[in-house]
């Protein structure tokens, strides 16, 4: 993948994380890696997608001891791939949080805010 002069989404690169699963890797204070499913991705617009941390597992823990995260998404029949670093930031309990859980199934997610650094196409 090649890095791009943005940290910008295109309108094609949101679409792809929008339409497909997306995966989340973090490390933990060691620098081991954990990978994972993050099936409730969004992208807010070209420059923050956000998630709702409902397990507040590995990944979660990471990011709280101040972890980066690389995402990835990726259309296999069209061999097409995009991948972010970025920067989260964790809303636990904040009137943003409230707001983006009420009315969901999982209102005790905290809702993970990522912005995003770097692109690789």
């Amino acid at each position: 993948m090649k890095k791009l002069d943005t940290n910008k989404l295109t309108e094609k690169q949101a679409d792809l994380f929008k339409n497909n699963l997306v995966y989340i890797a973090t490390v933990d204070e060691n620098g081991n890696p954990q990978v994972g499913p993050k099936g409730s991705m969004t992208v807010l617009d070209p420059s923050h997608m956000q998630y709702l941390e409902k397990t507040k597992g590995a990944a979660f823990e990471n990011i709280k001891n101040g972890s980066k995260v690389a995402l990835v998404a990726a259309d296999v029949p069209s061999h097409t791939a995009v991948q972010v670093l970025a920067t989260p930031h964790v809303h636990e309990d904040d009137e943003y949080a409230k707001k983006v859980v009420s009315g969901t199934d999982t209102p005790n997610a905290f809702v993970v805010v990522l912005d995003i650094d770097e692109i690789f196409e």
